[in-house]
Formats: C-alpha cells, sequence, structure tokens
C-alpha cells in the first residue's frame, strides 16, 4: 500500500489545539451559533476517525493514491448532514454516518480505475440488471441478454453494454507488487469481489432501510439497543480499539464490543429492574423491525 503524505492525515489539524470537549458540543454550539469555528473545532478531533475510515474505503476499493480526496468527500458528507440536521431528534452521528458513506461511495463509483458509471441513477440500474442477470444464471449469452433486456424495458445492444460493465466491476483485478525478492519482482493478480453490484445493492438497500428505522427510535431506545446488541450508537461499529491492548506495531486491537445483559443496561440509565431495560429494548425492537419491514421509514 502506498505512503500516506502526513499534511493529508493532518489536513483538519488546527495549532494551537481548540478545547476538548465531547463531539456533540462543537455540533450543539455550531448549530445555536452558525459559527463556522465549532465545525472546524470538531473536524480537528474527529479526524482521526475519518482517516481510519478513508484508510478502509483506501484498502477495500484498492484505491491507494485516493486516501486524500477519500477523506475530503466524507467531510463533504458531514457538512450536507448539517445543512438538514435537527439537532432535538438524535445525536449527530447516527444521523451524518449515512450522508459520509454516500459521499465517500460517490466518489469511488466515479473515480476509481477501471469500470465507473457517471450518475446515481446508472449506478442503481446497474445494480438492479446485475441483480436479474445473476439469478438468471450468469451467463453472457444471447438468451440470457435477451431476459435481462424484457424485465427492464431496455433493447438487446443497451442491456449488453451494461452487463459487459457489470461483469468488468466484477472481475477488476490491480496488479501488485511482491517484493519478497528484490532481484526480480513477480506481479500477481487479485480479483476484486467487493464491488459485485448485486451485492452493493442489497448490502445498501439494507443498510439505509435499518439505519433510517433505527433513527426513528427515541434516544433512550437507541442506546439501550445498542448496548443490549453490542455495537457503537454513534458508528454502529460492533468493534473498539482496545488502548491497553497493542499489537506488534503498537496499535490497539481490535476487539468486539460486549452485549450487555438487562441488568446492566438498566443500571446504567437508573432503572430499578432489568424488566424494565427488556421492556424498553423489546420496544425498540418492535418499532424498528415494523418500520424495516414496512418501508414506513
Amino acid at each position: 500500500m502506498s505512503h500516506i503524505e502526513s499534511k493529508d492525515l493532518n489536513m483538519y489539524r488546527i495549532t494551537p489545539p481548540p478545547p476538548k470537549w465531547e463531539l456533540q458540543e462543537y455540533i450543539r454550539l455550531f448549530v445555536e451559533t452558525g459559527n463556522d469555528k465549532y465545525f472546524y473545532w470538531f473536524l480537528h478531533y474527529y479526524e482521526p476517525q475519518m482517516n481510519y475510515l478513508a484508510k478502509e474505503y483506501r484498502k477495500t476499493y484498492k484505491m491507494e493514491e485516493h486516501f486524500a480526496d477519500i477523506k475530503q468527500a466524507m467531510a463533504y458528507g458531514l457538512c450536507k448532514a448539517l445543512v438538514n440536521y435537527d439537532i432535538s431528534k438524535s445525536p449527530f452521528f447516527p444521523y451524518a454516518n449515512r450522508y459520509m458513506e454516500r459521499e465517500a461511495h460517490t466518489y469511488i463509483r466515479t473515480m476509481r480505475t477501471g469500470y465507473s458509471v457517471q450518475s446515481d441513477f446508472e449506478y442503481a440500474r446497474l445494480r438492479k440488471v446485475m441483480d436479474i442477470f445473476n439469478h438468471s444464471g450468469g451467463e453472457f449469452t444471447e438468451e440470457t441478454i435477451s431476459q435481462v433486456a424484457a424485465q427492464i424495458g431496455e433493447s438487446y445492444d443497451k442491456t449488453k453494454s451494461i452487463i459487459e460493465g457489470g461483469i468488468l466491476t466484477e472481475n477488476y483485478v490491480d496488479v501488485q507488487s511482491n517484493d519478497e525478492d528484490d532481484e526480480q519482482t513477480t506481479d500477481f493478480l487479485l480479483p476484486d469481489s467487493s464491488l459485485n453490484p448485486e451485492n452493493i445493492y442489497f448490502k445498501q438497500e439494507l443498510y439505509d432501510k435499518l439505519y433510517e428505522a433505527y433513527d426513528s427510535l427515541e434516544y433512550t431506545e437507541k442506546i439501550m439497543l445498542a448496548q443490549h446488541l453490542g455495537f457503537c450508537p454513534e458508528c454502529f461499529s460492533n468493534h473498539y480499539a482496545d488502548k491497553t491492548d497493542l499489537d506488534e506495531n503498537g496499535k490497539p486491537k481490535k476487539k468486539l464490543i460486549k452485549p450487555l445483559p438487562y441488568t446492566d443496561i438498566a443500571t446504567d440509565h437508573g432503572f430499578s429492574d432489568a424488566d424494565t431495560a427488556k421492556r424498553v429494548c423489546r420496544t425498540a425492537f418492535k418499532k424498528s423491525n415494523f418500520l424495516y419491514e414496512n418501508h414506513q421509514i
């Protein structure tokens, strides 16, 4: 993986550092005052997490030279999230994460070396076509292409062109260097299945509905449900970085967030017994599941 310049890792750093508060506090002050400095202060302290996420995108989609651009796309997503953010309804992060993810994928979709799609509409159509194509046998034959064309209402030639693009995306490869032998470098090919349009289509649809269902819950329901299931209510990750347990490179090890029993959840929220916590979690389950299944979100 190529080197990341220090300036790209610290593009939002402020010297001297601003006052350190909870991240939500910077957003609250920005919303209440409209003063941009609070958003800049927020970026200063949130930047390490942005670096981590941008590195993950960079690694997953094999875009080694695009770290800074992906990171700035995520920052643009945060700005877009602020435009319509209602601080009275939820914390900023569960709301803003989808905007960051969407802008990062928009950048990846249009700039990734290989097959690029020029609009959200075309990207959605590509995913739908490849879903139908794969469920029709996944064979690039006249019969299969005709079947797909009939289902999407497009001409044979247009459908064939879309499928060709989808196959190229599914089978895109990167050439990487094997540096074990300095005298003779061997190149090898790694298939990229991470951009399988069918997988992306269903995962994105599922995630969008789940995020929206989760956002519809009351604040206490969100926190308690996250504790019960074992994930972060802000970034939705089910792992955390244990700074007390370092790996061989001196970096915190990733560990699973352990789901809390109802007794511990009740104690955290000042409830008298575990049954109350259990009832709140079950109510949250029912509300989010109903909204997800019926798309009433």
